[in-house]
């Protein structure tokens, strides 16, 4: 196990009724699973789900599904590279990525988690503007995301600061109450800066208690010429970043196949399930590798490899 210097923000995973002690720690785990026939878990109990830390199995105090307290954040890039014109004109070829991305937040994609927790909605280019703050009505937001406006105006189509802008996502989120805690992003592909930073942005995912799911419009298979070294690595990038939580990466290129990204977004959204346990506090916070068993036969779950503590 790797050994890290303490940091403050390890005490984010120690939230709610499950109290932290002078020995022992609590701690809480989200996942998500599907079944054989790729469907979604949304009746599993407490006895069929075993956790291990360090391959050791570890008494869950805790579960919860779609009641326990959840904060989302959604956060859209509206920028010349996702919005190339003043408004889409379908009927003359004319389609920006961002308008696809209002239209599939309006078909109900709020009224569901407002009933788990608040809710943010920002957007950004070279800054970062929040659309509308945490809320739990879902008409607030639908009506942020109506007056959303393309900002097609801008010369600067790859210096755009993506991991800082999922960064600062993170930031809103770590400190909130909330047991579980959700960033979605919404981009079009990773620029160099965020890229050489890669190592810096997996330990924060890693340290803080946030679940994030990515969105991008980016050609899967970007190989050959004629692809930059941003679209190449785009894949490997984000699937690197979300795979040291329980989100996952989407990418797609033909806005024509948005509406599936959409109802399997949905479905991870609202299927989560979360885990409380206690562990012995250490002096120094450590690696521990984590697995999580279904006692249904074959399942695919995902969830963090890698607890800090």
């Amino acid at each position: 196990m790797r050994r890290y210097l303490p940091a403050a923000v390890l005490t984010v995973l120690l939230l709610g009724p499950i109290a932290q002690g002078a020995d022992r720690q609590g701690i809480y785990l989200t996942f998500s699973a599907r079944d054989q026939n790729r469907i979604y878990f949304r009746d599993l109990k407490e006895e069929e789900v075993a956790l291990y830390l360090d391959e050791q199995p570890i008494e869950i105090r805790y579960f919860g599904y779609r009641k326990v307290s959840t904060a989302f954040a959604f956060i859209i890039e509206n920028s010349p590279r996702t919005a190339q014109f003043p408004r889409s004109t379908p009927q003359m070829g004319q389609n920006n990525i961002v308008d696809y991305v209002i239209y599939g937040l309006l078909e109900g994609v709020f009224p569901p988690l407002v009933e788990m927790g608040p809710v943010l909605l920002a957007e950004f280019y070279k800054e970062f503007s929040i659309l509308q703050n945490f809320t739990e009505d879902d008409y607030l937001l639908e009506d942020a995301l109506i007056r959303m406006q393309p900002n097609w105006i801008g010369l600067d189509k790859e210096n755009i600061p993506v991991a800082r802008m999922l960064g600062r996502g993170v930031d809103l989120l770590k400190d909130r109450n909330e047991r579980r805690k959700i960033l979605v992003l919404f981009t079009a592909v990773v620029d160099r800066e965020s890229y050489k930073n890669l190592e810096e942005y997996r330990q924060l995912l890693r340290h803080e208690n946030v679940e994030v799911y990515v969105v991008s419009f980016a050609r899967r298979f970007a190989t050959g010429v004629g692809n930059t070294f941003e679209q190449r690595m785009n894949t490997f990038y984000f699937r690197n970043l979300v795979r040291e939580t329980s989100g996952h990466f989407y990418i797609s290129e033909e806005l024509a196949y948005i509406d599936d990204v959409f109802v399997d977004l949905k479905s991870r959204l609202a299927n989560s399930y979360t885990l409380g346990f206690y562990v012995e506090a250490e002096d120094e916070p450590t690696e521990h590798k984590v697995e999580i068993k279904i006692l249904r036969g074959k399942s695919d779950i995902t969830h963090r490899p890698i607890l800090i503590y």
